[in-house]
């Protein structure tokens, strides 16, 4: 097992990177749109969403504290090596999945209609390579590039006041509430990293629940901001847009900088490569559980290299991206990692608890 411990603060600061990313290269999708003014309530929901999807969690980490020993216990359990299988597959695809997105948005915004193959089986490789630092060497950087990312951000989205139009704001639920929290669910379940915290509890020290409150209000409220100034800048505008965060950030300019949307996927890049080193660590400590003698460089050599060959084949291809975007898989993708497993975790321990006791018994 890991030895480095981490502080809450350092933690969550990673995650919340990860999970801007998703916002920061939002996709429109006739499933989910994002020109109403309904759109700036559903962080709100997004909020409430993640605090309850992460109780189960949250009771595995009251069950097992910090107690390293208590988790090897688990790992080394047959059941243990069932959830590492199934982790494994689900930030395996959720790698695939979130490094499509950016070759997405980089062969359709940045360098429309180029090759990225080459460049994203690069971005891999960096990926892969960050992650065998550790999480201490993650979360540190996540702190920095925090920093980094919040005042970018809040400068690029304040250089967009001048263009935004109170008559873009259409009515609230203008499309009914049934629509509104329909949207919200599949808004709130973009956040899959919150089913990493299972794999990491160990090794962070800290007020984990107050850590994760913060992270979901926090998190919720970036949400806010950076759909405040879409919905604002861009009106209906935005649902015709493959990228409209992007296209929303194009219109920004502050004095003799008339185009800021170079410094902001600058940002953007960072959150892409924390979120992708992360889900690399995961899986990589997951398919440590179920081959112990195997040097964790080979575990994500092997890593890099099947992420590679699925990427080879999306690459480019909107119809195969569609695939590994479609609403099942999304909410698979969410409900597996963040509440399953957890909540099957926890009949394991009662299970396990209940055995102990029954030869005392007897």
């Amino acid at each position: 097992m890991e030895k480095t411990k981490v502080s809450t603060p350092q933690f969550f600061s990673l995650l919340y990177l990860s999970v801007l990313s998703s916002i920061f290269m939002y996709i429109s999708s006739p499933e989910i749109t994002i020109s109403g003014t309904d759109s700036l309530l559903r962080p709100v929901v997004f909020i409430a969403v993640s605090i309850v999807s992460a109780l189960p969690l949250l009771f595995v980490y009251k069950k097992l504290g910090q107690n390293e020993t208590n988790y090897k216990k688990l790992y080394e359990s047959k059941f243990g090596k069932i959830t590492a299988v199934i982790y494994s597959v689900v930030y395996l695809l959720g790698i695939v999945r979130t490094t499509a997105r950016f070759d997405l948005f980089a062969s359709s915004e940045l360098f429309p209609g180029a090759e990225m193959t080459l460049f994203i089986i690069g971005l891999v490789a960096v990926c892969a390579a960050l992650s065998l630092l550790g999480l201490e060497s993650l979360t540190r950087a996540g702190v920095i590039f925090t920093f980094i990312v919040v005042c970018a951000t809040g400068f690029v989205m304040l250089s967009l006041w001048d263009e935004i139009s109170v008559l873009n704001f259409t009515p609230l639920f203008q499309d009914g509430a049934g629509r509104f929290f329909s949207d919200s669910i599949l808004f709130s379940l973009q956040a899959s990293e919150i089913g990493v915290l299972l794999t990491v509890l160990p090794q962070i020290k800290g007020n984990l629940k107050k850590g994760f409150v913060w992270w979901a209000i926090l998190s919720g409220a970036t949400f806010i901001a950076v759909l405040f100034f879409v919905v604002g800048t861009l009106g209906a505008f935005a649902d015709t847009q493959l990228f409209p965060t992007y296209t929303a950030v194009t219109l920004a300019k502050f004095g003799l900088l008339q185009r800021m949307d170079a410094l902001e996927t600058a940002i953007w890049i960072l959150c892409v490569v924390e979120k992708i080193a992360l889900y690399f660590f995961v899986v990589k400590k997951n398919l440590k559980i179920l081959f112990p003698k195997v040097k964790k460089s080979t575990l994500c050599l092997v890593q890099a290299l099947s992420v590679c060959a699925v990427l080879v084949f999306v690459s480019g291809n909107l119809e195969r991206f569609s695939f590994i975007s479609y609403t099942p898989i999304v909410v698979g993708m969410y409900v597996v990692p963040v509440i399953l497993l957890p909540v099957s975790v926890l009949f394991y321990l009662k299970k396990v608890k209940k055995s102990e006791k029954s030869p005392q018994q007897s």
